[in-house]
Order: structure tokens, then sequence, then C-alpha cells
């Protein structure tokens, strides 16, 4: 018998407690209505309307929240709590969610206002914008009531994502070549600039290696230029390899034609001169399918004084470049 009543007495507390938290949204709401600052905020949304009782860490809010994430009301517990959704939270969200939450609290924000990630019933993680404010306070300033608004953002996010995704292919189209995927003109232009300036500012070394195909002619004259585009992609393909191996970066790009330019940041001449050695050793010693051997020519140039400019590195390195076929090709001239 003392079982049933406690049950009886567990249950009517229940009851009083919902009763209660109802009353105080209503009043709530009913006081919203004639509050001009809250005429202002935003509360028609697609999930609708939330209220966050903080002395109990009770919350009453719509339940197109609860089913747009898979649950059902059945699901939740008979009081649900702030943590009740901060628990579901995306772990690269929660930290800034709760600073945002706890910055309002403490007044150092004029809303809280986030956008977050929480794991569906499926697992999958939704987009969402949520809204809120301190609607009540008591006499010392303590908070009572915070009342918000969210809305499902997850089209949007998806979006964004795509058209994040087709501006970056927009870009590389902008600045990489089609045929050879190594960077263009344009782009090497712009990225030398910064570089030589970085390096003047920092006081660092800088390098630039210009190389030409040899014979590239008699390739498209006997093989046909199909054979020749192939030969222009594996010659690329080889350099990146090489520059990948040697942890110098990808500032590889197509001059024009059958010419290529290395930027080499904080490398001295020296340097420059030994890694151009080891792609043309690497480029002669390999054979590409159909063609045979392909050797390069090269030639090097390195900023000496405050007054080298992108023109007189190109001007440099173009020069010592056909020193070195004049030489006899597959050299390194500097």
């Amino acid at each position: 018998m003392s079982d049933n009543f406690n049950h009886f007495d567990s249950t009517t507390q229940l009851l009083e407690s919902k009763v209660a938290a109802l009353e105080e949204v209503i009043k709530q709401i009913q006081e919203e209505k004639n509050d001009k600052e809250l005429l202002d905020f935003p509360w028609v949304g697609n999930l609708g309307q939330w209220y966050w009782m903080v002395p109990s860490n009770q919350v009453i809010f719509n339940e197109k929240k609860v089913t747009n994430l898979g649950y059902s009301m059945e699901d939740l517990p008979d009081l649900v709590g702030f943590d009740y959704f901060t628990e579901k939270l995306h772990p690269l969200d929660y930290d800034r969610v709760m600073d945002n939450m706890k910055s309002h609290l403490m007044g150092l924000r004029d809303s809280y206002e986030v956008e977050y990630r929480i794991r569906a019933a499926n697992g999958e993680y939704i987009w969402y914008y949520d809204r809120g404010k301190v609607t009540k306070r008591d006499e010392r300033g303590n908070v009572l009531l915070v009342s918000g608004i969210v809305f499902d953002i997850n089209k949007n996010k998806q979006i964004e994502r795509e058209l994040k995704e087709a501006n970056e292919k927009l870009s590389e189209m902008v600045n990489v070549d089609a045929l050879t995927g190594a960077y263009n003109r344009r782009y090497i232009l712009k990225y030398l600039e910064n570089e030589i300036i970085r390096a003047k500012e920092d006081r660092a070394s800088l390098s630039l290696i210009m190389l030409d195909v040899d014979h590239f002619k008699h390739v498209n004259d006997e093989f046909g230029h199909s054979m020749g585009d192939h030969v222009l992609k594996s010659i690329v393909d080889l350099l990146m390899h090489e520059m990948n191996k040697a942890n110098e970066g990808e500032a590889l790009c197509r001059w024009g034609g059958e010419e290529f330019i290395i930027v080499l940041p904080n490398k001295n001449n020296e340097e420059a001169v030994n890694f151009a050695e080891k792609l043309r050793s690497s480029l002669c010693n390999n054979t590409i399918d159909g063609v045979g051997t392909i050797t390069a020519s090269f030639g090097v140039s390195s900023i000496i004084s405050k007054n080298d400019d992108s023109n007189i590195l190109i001007k440099k390195a173009d020069d010592f470049m056909y020193r070195a076929k004049q030489e006899g090709r597959n050299k390194v001239s500097f």
C-alpha cells in the first residue's frame, strides 16, 4: 500500500511541476505581448519557440525539433533539461555553443545566437540556428527564464557547402593549367610577387627555376600533338613527385608551351641549383611510354639585391635556360 502511495505522490509532484512550468510559460507569453523589447525578437520560426526555466533546468519546447531529429515525444524523459539537447551537440560545436550561452547569461552578449549541429536518432548531424534571450530575472538579477526560437538550417548548410565546392573548382580552373594540372602564368606571377615581398621583409632566400623541354617540336612532329600532351603531363607528374618528395611545395607553373617555372621560397642559389640538378637527372633517367627519354634545359636565378623583382628573376632564369640549350641541352645553368 505504501508503495502505491509513494508512486501516487511522485506522479502528483511531477504533474505539479509540469503545471507550474506551463503556467510560467503562459505568464511569460502574456508579458511578451506588451514588452516592446521583445516585439523585435524573431519569434516565428520553422521549429517553433522554446523556454528554459533556469532554476529548475526545465525546457518547454515545440515538439517539431524532437521529431525533426527523428525522435518521438515518448522517447523523452519526463522532465527535459537544457543538457538533453546539448549532450547531443557535435563535439566541434559544443564549447562554442556553451560559451555563447554563458556569455549571454552573464550579460556579455545581448542575446544567445549560434549555429550548431545536433546528432539525430539515425546518428547523422543536423544543422540548426538558435537564438534566445533572457526574458526574466529575479530582484537580485539572477536568470529565471530564457526564451528562444530555433530553425532547421540543414538545407542552407548543404547549399553553402555546394557553393564553396563550386567556388573552389572555379578558383582551380582560373589558377590551374587545364592540360597539365600545374599552376598557370596568372597564378604564379601573383604567387611570386607575394613571395618576393615576404623574402625581402624576412631577409630570406628565394630562388626560381625555369626549364624548357628539349626537342619538343620533334615529339609533336613525329608522334603527334596528342602524344605531345601526354609528354607534358608526364613531365609535370614527375616534377611534382620530386617536389613533394623533397618537401618543396607545389609552386610549379606551366609558363607557356613546353616551358615551366618552379618557385623555391627559402632556397638560396646553391640549394636551388642542386635541386634543379636532381630534377634534371630524374627526368633524363625516366622513360615515357611511347616516346622514350625526354630531357630539359634548366636555368636558375635567385634574389641577390633588394631591387630584384619578379621580372628580373624570370628574365635571368630565362637567359640561363637558353644558355643551357646553347651549351648542348640537358644542363643546369646559373
